[in-house]
């Protein structure tokens, strides 16, 4: 092959590699949002918190353990003043991206009432689990759990137990 010949052919090289790391980079721009992987994006998101001003305050979190120690998330009991709302989320770090059993709980209650309500949201989750409710004047306490979701899977959990944060 001459010289000549193999000019055209290089330039034919080189901008498909151009075009190939160019096609690259946007792929990886467009990933995951990172809303799917942060306690500040679960909050924001509509399947979160759904607080859209993101401002809240973190009330009170927990290390989400099996029986041996191993942390497999963080559960998490945030306040949002703007919305009069706690949400509890429980934020994967074990088998993150996975659809694998995540739930998060919310009990609350009138601070003169001894009757107590739940709200939960639990299934195949890959990033977190989240549940709000308007509990202005109420006393809360929360869990969340993690599994691996087979059969006998570890199952780890956070939670405080104890009410508080009445307000």
């Amino acid at each position: 092959m001459s010289a000549l010949a193999r000019r055209p052919l290089r330039k034919i090289v080189n901008a498909s590699a151009c075009t190939l790391l160019f096609v690259t980079a946007a792929i990886g721009l467009t990933a995951t949002p990172a809303s799917a992987h942060s306690l500040s994006g679960a909050v924001r998101s509509p399947k979160g918190c759904g607080w859209s001003s993101g401002g809240y305050t973190t009330q009170d979190s927990r290390a989400v353990v099996n029986r041996k120690g191993t942390r497999y998330g963080r559960v998490y009991l945030l306040w949002s003043g703007k919305y009069g709302q706690n949400c509890v989320v429980t934020l994967k770090s074990a088998w993150h991206g996975r659809a694998t059993f995540t739930q998060a709980a919310l009990f609350y209650r009138s601070s003169g009432s001894g009757a107590e309500d739940v709200v939960k949201d639990d299934g195949r989750l890959r990033h977190y689990a989240a549940v709000k409710q308007h509990t202005a004047g109420q006393c809360v306490r929360f869990y969340g759990a993690v599994s691996s979701g087979g059969h006998g899977g570890p199952l780890a959990e956070g939670a405080r137990d104890s009410w508080g944060n009445c307000r």
